[in-house]
């Protein structure tokens, strides 16, 4: 079974997967694998957003990355064309792998290839006040900055339309007690849907 798992910025995602690894999940970090391909791709990222882009060790720079490509969707495009192919090889050869019962964690993952071969989606969702409290908890930044990255994120659940019939949304209220709860029920909705009779979809473009 392959399972996806998404959700916002500081909705609890990490936590849930986890939990699922707790479950005996194998769990695929998108996230590690993105920069994995960075590294890999670094050479054509110079190319296309100039030497700043090198820390001083000559590994990826991300944080000036993300400034030259967030702001700029033609770059940002042109940024994710070079990283991304790389990026699905890796979850593909993470896929074929792992056991019988694998989670692919990805803020993106509706905009990725991999969307296509999950059995069903678990997309994690939580209070706003909860998501503020939790990104100044963990980042230390303020509510503006809180704020534009979630609305950075919205054409991500846009994209998720076109995975409304697998996905199951999880409601992460901050409750450790309730929470394990809520992925089995989550997990049993999931098993509940028909397959789709679907071939199996390469993630490599």
């Amino acid at each position: 079974m392959i399972l996806g798992l998404t959700g916002g910025y500081c909705s609890g995602k990490s936590t849930v997967a986890a939990r699922l690894r707790d479950q005996g999940w194998t769990i695929i970090d998108v996230d590690a694998l993105g920069h994995r391909a960075l590294e890999r791709s670094l050479d054509s990222v110079e190319l296309l957003l100039g030497p700043a882009i090198r820390a001083r060790d000559g590994g990826p720079d991300r944080r000036a990355i993300g400034a030259r490509v967030f702001g700029d969707s033609a770059l940002l495009a042109r940024y994710e064309a070079i990283v991304h192919p790389v990026m699905n090889r890796l979850v593909t050869e993470a896929i074929e792998d792992s056991g019988s019962r694998v989670c692919i964690d990805a803020a993106i993952l509706y905009r990725l290839p991999a969307a296509a071969i999950c059995d069903g989606i678990i997309e994690v969702r939580s209070p706003l006040i909860a998501r503020i409290s939790r990104g100044r908890r963990r980042d230390g930044l303020g509510l503006c900055a809180i704020l534009r990255r979630m609305r950075s994120q919205r054409p991500l659940g846009a994209a998720g339309k076109r995975w409304s019939d697998k996905t199951v949304f999880l409601l992460n209220r901050g409750s450790p007690w309730l929470l394990d709860g809520r992925i089995n029920e989550a997990l049993a909705r999931i098993d509940a849907i028909p397959a789709l009779n679907r071939p199996f979809a390469s993630t490599d473009t």
